[in-house]
């Protein structure tokens, strides 16, 4: 469970990253050079760290094949909520 919230804040991190996609989440936002390098290192160092935590928990070929799994899992949840993330922001 705890992996699957890492994964998911680091695909965050890495969308976040994006210049269009921050606009989007932090309205009149402005994502600086150093903001957006510490962003998508933070991100990709979540990514790596739920690959050990699956290798030291599952044994590594099965450790592998669950963080494969569970990567492209919160990847897809991740875009699905940025996708839908308009329509909730324009209710409020």
């Amino acid at each position: 469970m705890i992996a699957m919230l890492l994964l998911l804040a680091g695909w965050s991190l890495l969308a976040a990253s994006q210049p269009k996609q921050f606009s989007r989440i932090v309205r009149h936002g402005h994502l600086s050079s150093p903001v957006r390098v510490t962003m998508r290192l933070l991100g990709a160092v979540l990514l790596s760290t739920t690959l050990v935590i699956f290798t030291r928990a599952e044994g590594a070929s099965f450790g592998v094949l669950v963080w494969a799994c569970l990567l492209s899992v919160s990847a897809m949840a991740v875009a699905l909520i940025l996708a839908w993330l308009p329509k909730f922001t324009s209710a409020t």
